[in-house]
Order: structure tokens, then C-alpha cells, then sequence
């Protein structure tokens, strides 16, 4: 017994749907011409070629390079060695910053106070021994048992090590 068929078949066994321009089988990987069924050729999704991926990798290195090596880093605290920042605070009291490149175990200050002139007004010794690591700036402040010169306007800080 034979069966006719009144209906088309893809060849994917199922009927075939219009989608306004042509017949495409069901599984949606054929088209019918009139005249036989032929495959869709689809675009494949974006593949680029190897040498953009190359391109990228160059351009990170070159860009990595450039952040480390070329861009002036933020250099660390620069420790000024010596005295800096001395100052008279009052009668009786001076501050100032110091840092060597050395460590001493055992210092101690000599000031000497000038007036407006540059005059030697005064001099004080102190008693204070003091540990200093090397590197580093140290921020003191010290008291004098006799009041400084009313006259003194600055004064020279003269570290003495002891070691």
C-alpha cells in the first residue's frame, strides 16, 4: 500500500516553516529553492584573527612597561639629613628635626643663639642623650633650665655622637 504525500518534507523528517521569504525546514538548517533543499550558511559569530590577541598582549606589556618603569614613581618621604626646622618656641623651649646616616647611640645638642645682627647672643648645652636610628628624621623639642636671650632671633644646632 502507498501513501501519497500531500504535504512537503524537510529533510529533517519534519514539515517544513515559511518565514516569508522561503521554506526552511524545521531545524532551521536548510532552504528550499524549488527545485531541492540547500543549507543556510549562517555567519559565524566574531572570531578574531591570532594576531589581535598578539597586538593586545603587546599594548598591555607596553603599557605596563611604560606605568613601572617611565612614570616618575612617588618617591618615598625624603629625609633631609642634618637639622631642619629649628625654632624658637619660647623662653625656655626650642624644636627642630634631625636625621643622620648613621645610627648613634649616644647624642646630644649644642645651640647657639644669634640676634638680628648675627651676633653671638648665647649658648646652651644639653643634657639630653638622645638614641638616633639612621634614616630617619627625629622631631625634639628641648627645655633650657635659663632663659634663651631675649635678643635671639635664630640659633645653630650642632649635633654631637658620642658613640
Amino acid at each position: 500500500m502507498s501513501r501519497e504525500m500531500d504535504a512537503m518534507i524537510g529533510p529533517d523528517g519534519q514539515p517544513p516553516v515559511f518565514d516569508g521569504a522561503a521554506w526552511v525546514s524545521a531545524d532551521g538548517r536548510f532552504w528550499w529553492n524549488g527545485g531541492a533543499w540547500q543549507p543556510i550558511k549562517r555567519k559565524r559569530s566574531f572570531q578574531p584573527p591570532i594576531a589581535l590577541l598578539g597586538i593586545f598582549l603587546i599594548l598591555a606589556a607596553g603599557a605596563w612597561f611604560f606605568i613601572t618603569k617611565v612614570l616618575p614613581s612617588t618617591p618615598a618621604s625624603i629625609v633631609v639629613m642634618g637639622v631642619t626646622h629649628a625654632k624658637i618656641d619660647s623662653s625656655t623651649q626650642v624644636e627642630l628635626d634631625y636625621a643622620r646616616a648613621t645610627d648613634c647611640k649616644d647624642l646630644t645638642f649644642e645651640f647657639v643663639f644669634y640676634d638680628k645682627a648675627n651676633h653671638d647672643v648665647g649658648d646652651y648645652v644639653s643634657d639630653d642623650h638622645r638614641n638616633v636610628s639612621a634614616g630617619d628624621s627625629h622631631h625634639y623639642v628641648f627645655y633650657t633650665f635659663e632663659p634663651i636671650p631675649s635678643s635671639a632671633v635664630r640659633f645653630d644646632a650642632i649635633a654631637n655622637c658620642h658613640d
